[in-house]
């Protein structure tokens, strides 16, 4: 059984001298993909990215698996060269049988001879390659994938069409060079290696001065469109013609000598990478659509989320598709041992990785970028800038190589980047439960993790789904494994601050170091305002919240959780609401005490609950249904608290539950308590048909009140507690309360609070028509001038 499979045009496969036909759309779609790396493996995730996109269907890997099958039914007697490795596929064909892989065999034949000094021969094997081309590659397939190939293997017959002109030029064909490049430059007219080849053939034919007219011309049109210069290879050519030197090609140094480097700078990878299927699928749509062009990509997220773990995976996964090599280098941009690194050693570092001596570096910052981008011109690299500070740091390392690509990391979201430089921006969450659940058991062992799958679960959910906590709690109990799961998960749920059981020796894997690399980079404004999370009881908070803790203008909020979200600190949701990790919490929290001094953590504390309580007494008012909280006269609010005017009521307690909630659990030295408690009031009535959740609020209120030691306050959550248990049928507790209630009532005298004392007990015996006609009686009672 023999193949003839063509690329170079519309798409045609012979088996056996037989054409074999097939449905178009998905179906040649994925043999294209196949083809175009063919002999080497192509992930599941690399064919469902290329084949859908973003819009992939449900269950796009059994979609696949489907068209697969229809492929090999219609190769007939080939079936067989499609093989499936695991959850990959790959195309085995052999040189001879692919049209791409003879061009490619015959390129090197040419390189050889012309090593060998054979330009002639080299020209003729060059031609052969070319005629392979039967037309546009692909031109007859719909879709971006098929599109980006085709771009890229077109792009690849320019490169040859170079190659082979280069030759008949050294074999003394320059006349006939220069009719064919001018028509080619119609075409291309700013292909700076098509122009230098016009002015050598140009020179060689005695034509110095249209010689340096074509360099002149192409200068002005670069300058026009992109603000650029010729390339260094072109400046030298320019300056060897000047000088009425031989219009030789460049010296092979540097140039020559990068050919031979292929750089393979990847750092390891694991075998325990874990999860994030739709990130890679968007790193893989990525890749597809960059085609012929410079690609290039940016994955965002908080410092521990896994951001080179993916950026790392992913470029192993697609480095064959690179074969002049792979660039890695981490910018140390939020390092906690270490300075960034400065674009220009890191451009040292990669022309040194690339071929260049160092007597040939260039000195300057500029000029290092520019040999740079002129060796890479002619290459297809993946390049890897590990942890950015931001857009300006890894500006001076991009390169516009047509098929490169470049991936960046960092904490900073990168916008300049998405905005300027058209990347595309890959933002990284917190792994799913299932993959924190999975990423655990690879490192706990499978059937460990199966025997206690719950205390798996609480490990997880501990851990905050941060891929950073997971890999070291795993760690540590891969090492022990005589401490059970169950007390691993005790531990972890059961500690203050869980920052002090995750601490390490080594930075890069504590949690705590990783945090304030971040956190060290902030201005005071953005500093004071990221410590505030520490004190606020979450899990998020709005612009208005911020600006009462910070006692700042709103403007000034919004431009402190902007920056903090920018590097990400905090993280943005829907609704205009901030909110953090709870391994951030813990470690704002630690800054809050430590950063800031006590009498401004009071004085923020009380802001805090006076913006929230002001708003919710506005919110309360407005409910008709109301009877004891509108007689609450809280007063003027401290300096610097931002009232808000809440005009949905429902909404703003629905939105503002949980917080309101652990605002009754505020640390009680900082001088809070009636506001506590006169929350607690407020928060009553609305929780009145919620028996537990009516029991934890009054609970933090009397806890308040007994510490002011108010009679009036202690009757009212007292009340209320009587009316709690009741209701959670604990009337042994109920008849308690109530009698404590009518007797902190008595001794304070007042008549609502004798009245209240007295509709609790009701409630609390089970008189409910007596408690209807007190609680009716208390809402006509006239306001008590003495009441708070």
């Amino acid at each position: 059984m023999t193949l003839d499979v063509r690329l170079l045009g519309p798409l045609e496969v012979r088996v056996d001298g037989r054409p074999a036909s097939f449905p178009r759309g998905n179906a040649t779609t994925i043999l294209a993909l196949l083809l175009d790396d063919a002999g080497r493996v192509i992930p599941m995730s690399g064919l469902v990215a290329g084949v859908y996109g973003d819009d992939f269907p449900l269950d796009p890997e059994a979609q696949i698996q489907n068209t697969v099958g229809v492929l090999r039914r219609q190769l007939g007697t080939a079936r067989d060269r499609i093989e499936t490795v695991g959850r990959a596929y790959r195309f085995r064909i052999d040189t001879a049988e692919l049209d791409t892989l003879r061009c490619k065999a015959k390129e090197a034949q040419a390189r050889a001879l012309r090593r060998e000094g054979d330009s002639d021969a080299a020209a003729e094997v060059l031609r052969e390659a070319l005629a392979e081309w039967r037309g546009p590659a692909l031109a007859d397939l719909p879709g971006r994938a098929a599109g980006a190939i085709g771009r890229r293997l077109d792009e690849y017959r320019l490169t040859l069409l170079e190659q082979r002109i280069d030759a008949d030029i050294d074999a003394g064909r320059a006349p006939a060079a220069v009719e064919e490049l001018r028509q080619v430059l119609a075409v291309h007219d700013s292909r700076q290696r098509l122009v230098g080849l016009l002015m050598r053939a140009l020179h060689a034919c005695g034509r110095t001065a249209e010689a340096l007219d074509a360099y002149a011309a192409l200068k002005e049109r670069l300058a026009d469109a992109l603000g650029a210069d010729p390339n260094r290879e072109l400046v030298d050519l320019h300056t060897a013609i000047l000088r009425d030197q031989p219009a030789e090609p460049a010296p092979p140094e540097p140039v020559e000598a990068v050919a031979a480097a292929v750089p393979a700078m990847l750092p390891r990878t694991t075998r325990r990478f874990t999860g994030r299927e739709n990130e890679i699928r968007a790193l893989d749509a990525f890749l597809i659509d960059a085609g012929s062009e410079a690609g290039l990509a940016a994955v965002t997220g908080m410092g521990g989320v896994g951001k080179t773990a993916l950026a790392v995976s992913w470029a192993h996964r697609v480095a064959h598709r690179f074969p002049d090599g792979q660039l890695y280098f981490n910018l140390r941009g939020f390092d906690p041992t270490a300075p960034g690194a400065r674009p220009e050693d890191v451009l040292r570092e990669a022309l040194a990785a690339l071929g260049v001596p160092a007597a040939r570096l260039p000195a300057g910052l500029d000029e290092r970028a520019g040999l740079y981008r002129t060796i890479l011109v002619q290459r297809r690299v993946l390049i890897v800038l590990d942890n950015a500070r931001d857009a300006a740091h890894v500006r001076p390392l991009l390169t516009t190589a047509p098929g490169s690509f470049t991936i960046v990391t960092s904490r900073d979201r990168l916008t300049g980047l998405d905005m300027s430089e058209g990347a595309e921006v890959v933002h990284l969450g917190l792994l799913s439960e299932a993959d924190s659940q999975a990423l655990l058991a690879r490192r706990l062992g499978p059937q460990r993790a199966a025997d206690d799958r719950a205390a798996v679960d609480r490990i997880a959910a501990a851990c905050g789904r941060l891929p950073l906590a997971l890999t070291l709690v795993g760690s540590w109990s891969a090492a022990d494994p005589a401490l059970t799961l169950n007390s691993l998960a005790d531990r972890l749920a059961s500690t203050g601050n869980l920052l002090n059981v995750l601490a390490s020796s080594d930075h890069a894997s504590d949690p705590r170091a990783v945090f304030d690399s971040s956190y060290q980079l902030l201005s005071e404004r953005d500093a004071l305002a990221f410590c505030l999370f520490g004190l606020h009881p979450g899990p998020s908070l709005t612009p208005a919240a911020l600006a009462s803790l910070m006692g700042a203008p709103l403007a000034e909020a919004r431009a402190a959780l902007a920056a903090l979200a920018e590097i990400n600190l905090i993280n943005r949701f829907p609704g205009g609401r901030y909110g953090v990790h709870g391994l951030m919490r813990d470690y704002a929290a630690e800054c809050f005490v430590d950063e800031v001094l006590d009498v401004e953590r009071r004085a923020a504390a009380i802001r805090m609950l006076e913006h929230y309580l002001f708003a919710a007494h506005r919110a309360d008012r407005r409910a008709v249904h109301r009877f004891d909280q509108s007689r609450l006269d809280p007063g003027a609010p401290a300096p610097g608290v931002f009232v808000e005017l809440v005009m949905d009521p429902a909404t703003w307690f629905s939105a503002e539950h949980a917080v309101l909630a652990g605002l009754l659990r505020v640390e009680a030295g900082f001088g809070t308590d009636l506001r506590v408690w006169q929350l607690g009031w407020i928060l009553a009535e609305r929780a009145i048909d919620a028996p537990d959740e009516l029991l934890a609020v009054q609970t933090a209120a009397l806890a308040a009140a007994e510490r002011r030691g108010d009679a009036f306050e202690q009757a009212v959550s007292l009340g209320y507690l009587a009316i709690a248990h009741h209701g959670r049928g604990d009337t042994a507790a109920a008849l308690d309360c109530a009698e404590r209630s009518a007797g902190c009532a008595e001794h304070d005298g007042r008549t609502w609070a004798r009245g209240f004392a007295d509709y609790a007990s009701a409630v609390a015996c089970g008189r409910d028509r007596e408690a209807r006609t007190l609680r009716a009686r208390l809402a006509s009672l006239p306001v008590d001038p003495r009441m708070p």
